[in-house]
């Protein structure tokens, strides 16, 4: 299986790895064509049976019939869209997705595996932070989770006026209070109304190393 690949041949690869990473299913012809902008399914399935006598899949007659050869591999990640930076200092960076590719992650890693993104820390606001061993340094991956339960202490990801920071979450009477842990004395505490339109958005589950 290490025969000559065209780019495309490796973009169309590339793609379709990365959409079972995500989704834990292979793309439809339909989701191919639209992601790789080619004009007709016939252009998607010339690519694939190039990519099936060169052994890199196996096509079957199924619905999202796309097999990776290596797909066992597979089985076992999970890809995690990376969607931009949060600041662990002031809250001044804009909360918008600006996707930067996908963290593949060993799902054995995870306590939780649905509804998880990935950013990059911004700051050292919570560089005394730390998750299985891991300081929340300046330049981390963190893997956040939607679906988590948030408790005391819990760090989470909080939108406050358009604009995402990573605070430790603590709850008194009816204020929320949003505070750092961090060697560096800059830092101070955010304080909410419960009521507050700021959004508690998701649990940091995970903190990764970026090299």
């Amino acid at each position: 299986m290490n025969q000559y690949l065209t780019e495309k041949q490796v973009k169309v690869l590339t793609t379709i790895r990365d959409f079972f990473l995500e989704n834990g299913y292979a793309p439809s012809l339909s989701e191919l064509q639209i992601m790789l902008h080619i004009n007709t399914k016939r252009g998607v399935v010339n690519h694939l049976e190039s990519l099936e006598k060169k052994g890199y899949i196996i096509r079957t007659s199924e619905p999202r019939g796309i097999k990776l050869v290596e797909e066992e591999e597979y089985q076992y990640m999970i890809g995690i869209p990376i969607l931009g930076y949060a600041n662990a200092g002031k809250p001044l960076a804009i909360a918008e997705e600006d996707r930067l590719g996908l963290l593949h992650v060993d799902k054995a890693l995870l306590s939780h595996r649905s509804n998880l993104f990935a950013l990059i820390v911004n700051g050292d606001s919570m560089n005394q932070k730390i998750i299985d061993g891991k300081n929340m340094k300046d330049g981390s991956y963190v893997i956040v989770s939607k679906d988590a339960e948030i408790m005391e202490g819990d760090p989470v990801l909080a939108v406050l006026d358009n604009s995402a920071t990573i605070k430790s979450y603590k709850r008194d009477g009816e204020m929320i209070i949003l505070y750092p842990q961090s060697d560096n004395p800059i830092h101070q505490p955010i304080y909410l109304d419960q009521y507050s339109n700021s959004l508690i958005n998701a649990k940091v589950i995970k903190i990764l190393e970026r090299p």
